[in-house]
């Protein structure tokens, strides 16, 4: 298919009966999209701020309003989840928001017949950072469509007119290229529902005689247990993966059933794509076009990327095995921020988040392995806290500290496994380690888990 530049998408337009999305009970054309781009270009043509949030949850609304702020030179920010605590942490990063509240009935005749300045059209998004505050990372138009070009020489002609059927949130980096910009520039639909259950991903699979899946190893790995894949019908031309490594069994379970296993997209927020995989007979990854992966020299993977503004290496927290050919093996995080579900998570923020609750005189999070990797915390209290141990018990004390946490974290973060100790596991070096954190959580007699 012919690839259209975001920066002129509007300027050029498509046919007006061209479907955009299906919005869970329609399409919606591209006549009716660019109608409502315009209407609220005018509205934000007409507002002060300059900076704005957008924090629609509906796909559709979401890229009308933040093609209409790029259309008019405002500058976009995403936030990485909509919790109070978050928006609060951003409060300095923009002026104003815009959500679904702000839906204006379409605008027709008015005509986007200029082009966006790709370079000067800037996406701050945000994620979890190691620091205790959100991490902005600012991106311009011009370097997404340089990943798009690149993703549709991989597999534009496999996809052909594929509608995108997600489970991948639109607002995070990888949903955002995958489902909305790829297929807005291709020209091919995509779908407003996000398929987080089997029976919505089954419904709306029907719905469409093709499909591709833009998924993460969370929902992937599950899915082979929830239902049998051969009753996904049609069967997606191909299934994305990104956020995380998809678990060697469930790839050669999807392979086994289906005949495919998924492409996994290896990745930042910070450097685009890097690689992919297939997982069918080995776990190698290769580069994406255009990238030249290198080894620091204690392990790290660093880079040279076309999607990067600086001409400099970036080095990532992942420790490479590089082979002859170019490819590589990963072997493992290098720092302490972790995913969980595909989700970032900074250990030291939760930390630092759970040491300002008046109960609380020290803490530690760890990652704990298993089937589905979860946090758990060991706190140390005060005296205050001790007291309230002491009146509600240890399972309510571990959700009172739970629901402090909830303000900054989205629910599938929060620690699933409390312990509270006289003191933290320092050795003699005085460091706490990853074993004599994990170590405390392996006796079957340490406290329940939190709902």
């Amino acid at each position: 298919m012919m690839l259209k530049p975001l920066h002129a998408l509007l300027a050029t337009g498509r046919s007006s009966d061209h479907p955009v999305c299906h919005d869970g009970q329609r399409f919606v054309s591209w006549q009716e999209f660019a109608d409502r781009v315009a209407a609220h270009a005018a509205y934000f043509a007409a507002r002060p701020e300059l900076r704005w949030l957008v924090g629609a949850d509906n796909p559709i609304d979401f890229t009308v309003l933040l093609f209409a702020l790029l259309y008019t030179g405002r500058q976009v920010v995403i936030p990485p989840n909509s919790q109070p605590g978050t928006l609060a942490q951003l409060g300095e990063a923009f002026d104003a928001i815009a959500d679904e509240q702000m839906r204006l009935p379409p605008q027709s005749n008015l005509g986007l017949t200029a082009q966006i300045d790709p370079n000067a059209a800037i996406i701050d998004i945000y994620t979890s950072g190691s620091t205790g505050e959100p991490k902005q990372v600012r991106k311009t138009l011009t370097q997404f469509e340089v990943e798009v070009v690149v993703l549709e020489s991989l597999w534009g002609e496999a996809l052909g007119r594929a509608c995108i059927v997600a489970s991948a949130p639109h607002y995070h980096f990888y949903g955002l290229l995958f489902r909305l910009f790829w297929p807005l520039s291709a020209g091919r639909p995509f779908d407003a529902v996000t398929c987080t259950y089997p029976d919505t991903l089954r419904a709306r699979l029907a719905l469409f005689e093709d499909t591709a899946f833009i998924s993460s190893p969370a929902l992937l790995a599950r899915l082979p247990e929830l239902v049998p894949l051969a009753s996904l019908q049609p069967m997606p031309k191909l299934i994305f993966s990104s956020g995380g490594p998809l678990p060697a069994s469930a790839a050669g379970e999807f392979f086994r059933q289906i005949g495919q296993a998924p492409i996994e997209v290896f990745g930042s927020t910070e450097t685009g794509g890097v690689a992919w995989r297939r997982q069918e007979g080995d776990d190698i990854w290769t580069p994406m076009p255009g990238i030249v992966v290198a080894r620091d020299p204690d392990g790290a993977l660093s880079l040279r990327s076309p999607y990067l503004l600086e001409s400099t290496p970036w080095r990532m927290d992942d420790a490479v095995e590089l082979l002859p050919d170019g490819r590589f093996f990963l072997r493992g995080r290098l720092d302490r921020t972790v995913k969980i579900e595909e989700k970032r998570l900074s250990l030291p923020d939760m930390e630092a988040r759970l040491a300002i609750h008046p109960w609380v005189a020290a803490a530690a999070a760890v990652a704990l392995p298993g089937r589905r990797q979860s946090v758990a915390a060991v706190v140390v209290l005060n005296a205050e806290g001790r007291q309230g141990l002491a009146a509600v018990g240890r399972r309510e004390a571990g959700l009172t500290l739970r629901r402090h946490l909830a303000h900054y974290f989205e629910s599938v973060l929060l620690p699933r496994r409390w312990s509270f100790q006289e003191q933290l596991p320092i050795n003699e070096r005085g460091k706490l380690t990853h074993a004599s954190l994990s170590a405390i959580f392996t006796n079957a007699d340490d406290e329940p888990a939190a709902p």
